[in-house]
């Protein structure tokens, strides 16, 4: 319970860091972003991660969800998903509690 809400201060705290910034004009940020909608991927697979640990289905989804925000910030990802995801799978198998 203390892990989740060391982790809920933690993302307010820095929620508000990035706000105060924004109204002193430091940086300008605006919440629906080129691939805003991926987070719905990458959310819950590092919850996912969280308490679980890591796991196959969870990795993948989070590099999948890496790759579209990727794509949609202009970068060319499709080249890159069959090789990150070999490499996500291998450190899957080799880091698996068992």
């Amino acid at each position: 319970m203390k892990k989740r809400r060391d982790f809920l201060g933690i993302v307010l705290l820095a929620l508000g860091v990035i706000l105060l910034l924004n109204a002193f004009h430091i940086f300008s940020f605006n919440i629906f972003f080129d691939g805003w909608w991926t987070l719905f991927l990458i959310i819950p697979a590092a919850v996912s991660m969280s308490r679980t640990g890591l796991t196959a289905g969870n990795a993948v989804l989070m590099v999948i969800g890496i790759g579209f925000l990727l794509t949609e910030q202009g970068w060319d990802f499709r080249g890159y998903i069959v090789p990150a995801l070999f490499i996500v799978i291998g450190l899957v198998i080799l880091f698996k509690k068992i």
